[in-house]
């Protein structure tokens, strides 16, 4: 077993350092050592010498150093010897090690470590690409097998071959400032100030509220995350997180996993666990982003940034989500990006600001292409016109979560997520 550690333990680089390091201070600790002994003896003698005095003491101090000396010299020679013939099972691995750690040794390992790191990384890219080539090559082969529909008679995204540019009417189904107690300011103002995003869990929708401190600069002091029945409206729960929850403008359900997942601070995913609707710790995530929603077609997260798609695999031993690869997306002119969203199949970014006239909901396959634009109409009086993300539901209706509510849209057919309910 000591056998195996060290062998483990030298293979490598950190690990062979450390043994060069600590064969460079025994030989040079078996060397000044014996020469300081002797050095610190002949002084007196000399002196002795010179003086003529004490020379028989000096003379005999002197020889017993030269033998304390030749001593410590042979140390290590008594070391290896042991090693070699006592200790014979362990002996192959030590030696090795201890004849391996050499500085050019260490730089020759660590060579070999670097060159595999890059190997790896250059095989996990052509992974990456290989995978992205076949989403490319099966999305072509789906459109190329369509049949040959009109805008008007498609009854989901991924069914059409022509793509019509719709006015999205909506009614409001859920009221998100129930249970909402006032701000304290003074005018009339609730608590939570506006939903910030939304996203779809099987018989619920879950959304994040900022705290009102009376101004959008101010508002990133935390807030709450609250789950209501889609088809009743009625609210279920609510959990108030802390500071660092920051302006919450990202949230996805990871089918996979059973979690609500809210973009936090420090590259960090606050974790609530949907069938509890309790805060149970973080997941890692290498960026923040605007936008994030879970695709179970793919089993991945979904992020905006900068005009591209990064998508995450998550890893349950390091509890992080890792990039798996980036898509740029085709023919981009969103500006004022508020969230994305998923109706299982495609991507939907709301692209939408108060103090902006650009107001609409693109929908992108996962591949990055542009499927269809649409403009927000009738309905949002009640909501305020301002959308912050998109979803569909298990039968294919299409949400808008609007800063006062949740919208239903009601002249437009989406795919259906399919999740469990």
């Amino acid at each position: 077993m000591i056998d195996m550690y060290i062998m483990s333990f030298c293979d490598k680089s950190t690990g062979l350092h450390v043994v060069y390091m600590v064969k460079v201070a025994i030989t040079t600790i078996c060397i000044l050592v014996p020469i300081i002994m002797i050095f610190r003896t002949m002084m007196p003698f000399l002196s002795a010498i010179i003086n003529k005095e004490k020379i028989k003491e000096d003379l005999s101090t002197l020889l017993k150093s030269f033998v304390a000396a030749f001593i410590v010299f042979l140390i290590p020679v008594a070391t290896n010897y042991v090693f070699k013939n006592i200790i014979k099972s362990d002996y192959s691995s030590f030696s090795a090690c201890y004849n391996t750690a050499t500085l050019d040794g260490v730089n020759k390992l660590r060579k070999k470590e670097e060159e595999e790191r890059l190997a790896k990384l250059e095989a996990e890219r052509k992974e990456r690409e290989k995978k992205y080539a076949e989403l490319i090559e099966k999305e072509k082969k789906r459109q190329a097998e369509k049949p040959k529909n009109s805008a008007g008679k498609a009854n989901s995204i991924s069914d059409k071959t022509d793509y019509d540019n719709r006015t999205l009417n909506v009614v409001k189904v859920v009221d998100t400032n129930i249970n909402n107690p006032s701000s304290g300011l003074g005018d009339g103002r609730n608590r939570y100030r506006a939903v910030q995003t939304a996203a779809y869990t099987g018989n619920y929708v879950v959304y994040a509220q900022n705290k009102n401190y009376g101004s959008i600069e101010n508002s990133s002091k935390g807030g709450r995350v609250c789950w209501s029945e889609l088809s009743t409206g009625k609210q279920v729960k609510c959990v108030e997180v802390g500071e660092e929850g920051g302006h919450m403008d990202g949230i996805a359900y990871d089918n996979d996993r059973g979690y609500v997942l809210k973009t936090a601070s420090g590259g960090r995913l606050m974790e609530f666990d949907n069938s509890t609707m309790e805060f149970v710790g973080y997941a890692k995530i290498p960026q923040t982003h605007v936008g994030i929603a879970y695709v179970p077609k793919i089993g991945m997260l979904v992020g905006y940034g900068s005009g591209k798609l990064y998508f995450y695999k998550y890893n349950s031993n390091t509890n992080a989500y890792e990039t798996d690869h980036v898509v740029q997306l085709q023919n981009f002119t969103a500006n004022s990006t508020q969230g994305i969203g998923t109706d299982g199949t495609n991507i939907f970014i709301a692209d939408s600001s108060p103090w902006d006239s650009q107001r609409a909901l693109y929908t992108y396959s996962l591949t990055g292409q542009k499927l269809e634009t649409h403009s927000f109409g009738s309905g949002f009086g009640s909501m305020s016109d301002e959308v912050e993300s998109a979803f569909a539901d298990n039968d294919g209706n299409l949400y808008l979560a609007c800063p006062q509510g949740i919208g239903k849209v009601t002249n437009y057919r989406a795919n259906k997520i399919g999740l469990p309910k």
